[in-house]
C-alpha cells in the first residue's frame, strides 16, 4: 500500500513536471515569435517571485500571517507565465511594428517628393517658376522628407510637426497623368500624428485583444484545483482600478489582489524595457515615478506601488535594470 502511495506521489510529481515544462515552453514560442518580446515574461517571474517573498516578509515583520502560501506564490507565478499566450495570435506585422509609418509607406512618400520637385524643375524649364522658386521647392521637400522620417521614429510630435503635416495635406500637386493629389494622403497624416507608440487605434484595438485570446486558450486547459484562477486572473492584467483598462473595464474590488500585483510587474517591464518596437526603455527612477503618478490617478494600487519601490524586486536581473 505504501509503495502504491509513492508510486502515485511520483506520478503526480512527473505530470506537474511536465505541465510545467509545457507551459514554459509556450510562454518561450511567446517570447520568441518577435524579437521585442524576448525576455517580457521571464523578466517578470524572476521580479514576480522577488516581490511575493518581499510582501510576505514585511508582513512577517509587521506580526500578521504571510498573505501568500507556498501554492499561491506558484499560482500568481503560472499566471505570470501564461499573461500573453494571446499574443501567439496577434499579426506580426502589428507586434514587430517599430515605426509609425512601414519602410514601403515611406518610401512612397520619397517618391511623391522626387516627382514633385520633378514637376518643379520641368516648370523651371519652361518659365513658370524662377529659379529661386525652384530652390525654395527643393528645399522644402528634402525638409519635411527629414521630418517625416524622424516623426515616424519614437517619440512624441511636437505641435510645430503636427502644423506641418496638415500643411501638406492641404498642398496639392499634379503627377506625370496631370491629377491633382496632395502631398501627404490623409491615411498617412492620421500614422503620422499618432501620439504616442506606432500603433494607429485600429492596429492598438488589435493589440489589445491578446488578453481575450490568452483566455480563449487558457479555457482550454484543465487547470489543477490549487491553480483554477490562473485562466481569470491571466485575463485580467491589464485592467485598471478605475475602470479605464481592457478588455471588460473592470473596477476597484473586481480586480483581485493578485493581479494588481501582476497589472504592475507588467507594466513597470514594459517602461524599463529596452526591447520594445515602438519607444526607448527608461530608467528606473522614471519608471516607478510613473506607476506612482497611475496610483495617485486611481490607476494602480497605491499601496502595492509603494512596496514594490520599496522591494527593488527587480534587481539581480542585470545592469539593465539598475539604476
Amino acid at each position: 500500500m505504501e509503495e502504491l502511495k509513492e508510486d502515485c506521489m511520483e506520478q503526480s510529481g512527473k505530470f506537474r513536471e511536465l505541465f510545467y515544462s509545457f507551459v514554459r515552453a509556450m510562454s518561450k514560442a511567446v517570447d520568441e515569435r518577435t524579437p521585442y518580446n524576448g525576455t517580457h515574461t521571464r523578466h517578470m517571474v524572476w521580479s514576480g517571485s522577488q516581490f511575493l517573498d518581499y510582501l510576505n516578509r514585511k508582513a512577517e515583520e509587521a506580526g500578521e500571517p504571510a498573505p501568500f502560501d507556498a501554492l499561491e506564490q506558484e499560482e500568481i507565478l503560472m499566471t505570470i507565465w501564461l499573461h500573453d499566450l494571446g499574443k501567439l495570435v496577434i499579426p506580426i506585422g502589428i507586434m514587430n511594428k517599430r515605426t509609425r509609418l512601414r519602410p514601403e509607406e515611406e518610401m512612397l512618400i520619397r517618391q511623391r517628393m522626387e516627382i514633385i520637385r520633378m514637376g518643379g524643375r520641368i516648370e523651371c524649364l519652361e518659365g513658370r517658376i524662377s529659379a529661386a522658386d525652384l530652390e525654395g521647392l527643393i528645399h522644402t521637400t528634402r525638409e519635411l522628407e527629414g521630418m517625416i522620417h524622424r516623426i515616424s521614429r519614437w517619440g512624441d510630435v511636437d505641435a510645430v510637426s503636427l502644423r506641418k503635416l496638415y500643411d501638406m495635406q492641404q498642398t496639392y500637386y499634379r503627377d506625370m497623368d496631370g491629377r491633382q493629389l496632395p502631398w501627404l494622403t490623409r491615411e498617412e497624416y492620421e500614422v503620422l500624428s499618432i501620439h504616442h507608440g506606432t500603433l494607429t487605434d485600429k492596429e492598438r484595438q488589435i493589440m489589445e485583444t491578446h488578453v481575450v485570446y490568452t483566455d480563449k486558450i487558457l479555457s482550454e486547459l484543465q487547470f489543477p484545483g490549487d491553480l483554477s484562477r490562473v485562466r481569470e486572473w491571466a485575463a485580467a492584467h491589464h485592467e485598471l482600478l478605475d475602470g479605464s483598462g481592457y478588455p471588460k473595464g473592470l473596477k476597484g474590488d473586481e480586480i483581485p489582489y493578485q493581479v494588481r500585483i501582476i497589472t504592475i510587474l507588467d507594466i513597470f517591464d514594459a517602461l524599463v524595457a529596452d526591447d520594445r518596437p515602438y519607444k526607448p526603455g527608461i530608467p528606473v527612477n522614471q519608471a516607478l515615478n510613473i506607476l506612482h503618478q497611475m496610483a495617485q490617478k486611481g490607476k494602480l494600487d497605491q499601496r502595492l506601488t509603494e512596496l514594490f519601490a520599496e522591494s527593488r524586486c527587480w534587481c539581480g536581473l542585470g545592469s539593465f535594470f539598475e539604476e
